[in-house]
């Protein structure tokens, strides 16, 4: 058994800081960049897609095909990512995403844009996605001490926050000079980081063993990362919650959003709650590295679903934007340190030729019912009305919590300077 420690773990490596820290550097700016490239995109795809087809329902194709290409490949992406080199799927996914939104500025110039091209890069980029993300966590295991792990993961939740502030508003500034210009911008910032990445000096080669990379091998590895998480308590727990909370969340946004649209407040200031609550997430991502080493893990966890629950409530009784936006702010502002002690804790726990598996098959089950909730949302909203909907969506969120609430893995999971894990990567406790 050892101490907390990913690979980086050596020497004093683990007391230097992480803005020191070369590879990480790269890691964190090539996709901080990338980031902020996609969220311009993000925005741009139903606006572009409804000056192509003068069609709001053919208009949220691209989104569709991008949730899509996510859901259909995120489980296979987790096994071939633990089969090949880390360093070669993060170059490889960020220059085929580069391509990709390249071909749409490229198309655009030349006035050829289809809604066609449109939504086969967006199906293209959720594939891109679904290689990138664990084959980023992964590499994070090799170059960050694992005491850093919370740290690192709340930078990362940092740069998520700024890209949703940054990137709407520059989306739409490019697109109001030409359409084509912030899918060309996305194309640049995807090679911006590839190039970046070829700069890492952890050779982040492929675990060894593993099943092949044919279609009984995916099949198997993939069995084999689901019944990693079905005999991790921790995980299993967290799982079921983050299921849970994830639908209801953004039943949540979406309902809120209609009910005060139907009660006359201007789209504009509707837009101001998301951007409320981006800057709550970017505060609690600055001081979610203080929250996770004093509050241990598992408290942590339950404290932020609790708080969720009780910030959410109160929205169902009021139509004030600024009173919704301080709520919706309150509420998230603990999500960004349960994330980052949560997926630290993951990460030391999973071995290395799991790493890619485990962190796909959470993201596939937390955004597997994600296609739903507009469908939920609106049925709520037609059935109940504004009120009962928002308390519909908050007995969810409240439902969340039982399985942190009774499960004795969470609640008895102690600060990051109290895990101990077995080079194997099974879960202890430090008595």
């Amino acid at each position: 058994m050892h101490e907390l420690g990913g690979r980086a773990d050596t020497g004093t490596a683990q007391h230097r800081s992480l803005w020191r820290s070369h590879d990480f550097m790269l890691l964190w700016t090539g996709e901080t960049v990338s980031s902020l490239g996609s969220s311009m995109s993000f925005f741009v795809f139903p606006l572009v897609g409804y000056a192509l087809t003068g069609s709001t329902t053919r208009a949220a194709l691209a989104g569709s095909a991008y949730a899509l290409g996510a859901l259909l490949m995120r489980l296979p992406a987790g096994v071939l990512v633990d089969r090949w080199s880390r360093r070669r799927v993060l170059v490889t996914s960020n220059a085929v995403g580069g391509a990709l939104y390249l071909s749409l500025g490229v198309a655009g110039l030349l006035h050829a844009l289809t809604m066609t091209h449109l939504v086969l890069v967006a199906l293209g980029s959720g594939v891109v996605g679904c290689f990138f993300s664990p084959a980023e966590t992964a590499a994070l295991r090799e170059v960050v001490p694992g005491e850093q792990m919370p740290s690192a993961l709340s930078q990362n939740q940092a740069r998520r926050h700024v890209a949703t502030l940054v990137g709407p508003p520059l989306g739409g500034a490019l697109l109001s000079l030409r359409t084509w210009l912030p899918f060309a911008a996305d194309g640049v910032t995807y090679l911006v980081s590839a190039v970046a990445l070829t700069r890492l000096r952890t050779p982040l080669a492929a675990p060894p063993g593993g099943s092949g990379t044919g279609l009984r091998g995916v099949l198997a590895g993939t069995r084999e990362g689901l019944r990693f998480i079905r005999g991790h308590g921790f995980l299993r727990a967290i799982l079921m919650w983050a299921c849970i909370v994830n639908f209801a969340v953004n039943m949540l946004f979406l309902v809120v959003n209609l009910k005060l649209l139907r009660s006359g407040v201007h789209p504009a200031t509707i837009g101001l709650i998301d951007t409320m609550g981006a800057v709550s997430g970017l505060l609690g991502s600055l001081a979610a590295p203080a929250l996770v080493k004093r509050i241990p893990t598992g408290r942590l966890t339950i404290l932020a679903g609790v708080v969720l629950t009780l910030a959410v409530l109160p929205i169902a009784f009021t139509d004030s934007p600024l009173v919704v936006g301080g709520l919706f702010a309150l509420a998230l502002f603990l999500n960004p340190a349960s994330n980052a002690s949560i997926g630290a804790y993951r990460v030391a726990t999973t071995p290395d030729h799991l790493q890619g598996r485990a962190t796909a098959a959470m993201q596939f089950s937390v955004t597997l019912f994600t296609p739903l909730t507009g469908v939920a949302g609106g049925a709520a909203l037609a059935a109940f009305g504004g009120r009962d909907a928002i308390l519909a969506a908050a007995a969810l969120i409240l439902l969340s919590v039982v399985p942190l609430v009774t499960s004795r893995e969470v609640r008895s999971l102690p600060t990051p300077d109290r895990w101990v894990v077995s080079p194997q990567g099974a879960e202890t406790i430090e008595p």
